[in-house]
């Protein structure tokens, strides 16, 4: 029977995809407060557009809705989020940017990574260059990577200290 003992780059791919995940989860339940507020403070309406093709005239109060709205009120929307933004501290690569959004794609990219990781594994190369694989396919292997690597992963205080040290 073998022993798997993994690479430093599958402990780091792990370590990074887990990192971005904290750090998703952190920035989330801020950035969707304030998305909230704002469209239940303003009710924006549905734009006209949308209305007539018979989407119904109800007020736009999830923030995944927000291309429902007309220019002007998706212009008030996103300074209100610039603002709250700002005020909550969040930092983003570029002014327009969404923090969550951001935090969501550094999540996708270090899972691509762990992906790409776990594929040197004998058997598994199909893992990490596999366009073919269901977004579902997509969440197992991801998780099956975690679980396997897990075990070796340092403490958050080992993985923070390599990140402040890295910066």
């Amino acid at each position: 029977m073998r022993t798997f003992i993994p690479t430093q780059d599958q402990i780091r791919a792990a370590e990074n995809y887990l990192t971005a995940l904290a750090f998703e989860g952190t920035v989330r339940p801020v950035v969707e407060t304030y998305q909230s507020e704002i469209l239940a403070r303003h009710q924006f309406p549905m734009a006209a557009k949308w209305v007539e093709m018979g989407l119904g005239d109800k007020p736009v109060l999830l923030a995944k809705d927000a291309f429902l709205m007309s220019d002007e009120d998706v212009a008030v929307y996103f300074a209100e989020c610039h603002k709250a933004r700002e005020a909550a501290g969040l930092k983003v690569a570029r002014p327009d940017n969404c923090p969550l959004l951001e935090a969501e794609n550094v999540t996708r990219l270090a899972a691509q990574a762990l992906l790409e990781a776990v594929a040197t594994i004998p058997g598994l190369a199909q893992l990490g260059r596999s366009p073919m694989l269901t977004l579902e396919a997509r969440d197992k292997a991801i998780d099956l990577s975690v679980r396997l690597l897990a075990p070796y992963v340092g403490s958050a205080d080992a993985i923070m200290g390599r990140l402040r040290a890295a910066a």
